[in-house]
Formats: structure tokens, sequence, C-alpha cells
């Protein structure tokens, strides 16, 4: 085993000092759109308005049901409760991934499959923004009185960090197991 020299590892210390206040800063991005308030309707305010209980709303929701009151367009209404849905797991996947795999952005080394988690985890992210957008525009085409709140901009901010973390952790790659086990490649 070759160790390092000291500049290899204080260039490496130097980069993980570098590299942490981004994930501190994702993890509080994904907390914040946890608990800001989502897409919703005003007539359902008893569910709440973080994530999971919109979540768990939409899930339940029937747009030809009486709890709408008249609605304008039925078809819209129901187009947006289910994208509004679509959106908000969007949403969960990219917190469950980017959880998992935040500490991507710090480390020196990092495995291929790992690396490509954590970009899955902040893509999904990134387009549970504009689609938990569109899912308010339709829910309010539909006739139907929502409220967007400000969980979706936290989302999208928390993706884009770890989409660029995951992107620029590719230089780090780290594919030691390949050279060091030859037979395992085929």
């Amino acid at each position: 085993m070759i160790t390092p020299s000291a500049e290899v590892v204080e260039a490496r210390r130097r980069g993980i000092v570098r590299r942490v206040p981004w994930v501190v800063l994702l993890v509080l991005l994904m907390a914040t759109s946890v608990f800001a308030p989502t897409v919703g309707v005003r007539a359902a305010t008893e569910f709440g308005r973080s994530l999971f209980p919109a979540s768990a709303f939409f899930l339940a929701a029937q747009a030809g049901g009486p709890a709408f009151g008249p609605v304008s367009d039925v078809d819209s209404l129901a187009a947006g409760l289910n994208l509004a849905y679509f959106g908000l797991s969007f949403q969960h996947v990219g917190l469950l991934l980017g959880t998992a795999f935040c500490w991507v952005l710090a480390v020196p080394d990092v495995g291929r499959w790992v690396r490509r988690l954590a970009l899955l985890g902040g893509w999904c992210l990134a387009v549970s923004a504009p689609v938990v957008i569109i899912a308010y525009q339709l829910i309010v085409g539909g006739g139907v009185g929502a409220y967007l709140g400000g969980a979706w901009i936290f989302s999208l901010l928390a993706g884009l960090v770890l989409i660029g973390g995951a992107r620029l952790a590719k230089q780090r790659l780290d594919s030691t197991w390949y050279w060091s086990k030859p037979d395992w490649n085929g």
C-alpha cells in the first residue's frame, strides 16, 4: 500500500473543509422543503400545509367529490390533483436519496454508483418544483381555490445544489477496485 504524502493529505483536508458547507446548506434546504408550506387546496386546511400531510390529502382527494363544491372543470382539477401528488412524490424520492447520499458532496473519493444515486436525487428534487407549480395552475384552472407555498423553492435549490455537487464529484471518482480486482471485470 502506498501512503499519501503530507501535501496530498493536506489537499484532501482542504477539499473536505471547502465542501462541507455545501452539505450543510443542502441538508438545511431539504429540511426546510419538508416543513415549509407546499401546494394545497384552501378547502382542506385541516390536513396541514407541509409535505407529508399535503401528500396524504392529494392521495385521497377525489376530483368529482362534493368536498370541492362547484367545480368549473373537473378534468383540470383531476389532472391537477394527480400531478400535485406526482410532484410531491418526486420530492419524497429526492429527499430520501438526498438524505442518504448528501455525504457524496464532501468526501474526497466517490464511487460511481453512489454519485449517480446522488445525481438522481438532485434531479428528483429539481423536477418536483415545476411539476408542483403546473399542478397548482391546473387546480386553480379547475375552479378550486388553492395556494402555492414556498416549499418548491427550497426543493428546487436543494436539487440544484445536489446536482452541482454530484457533477463536481465526478472529478473525485474512485475506481481502485477495477485495478485491484481485474478478475471481477469479466
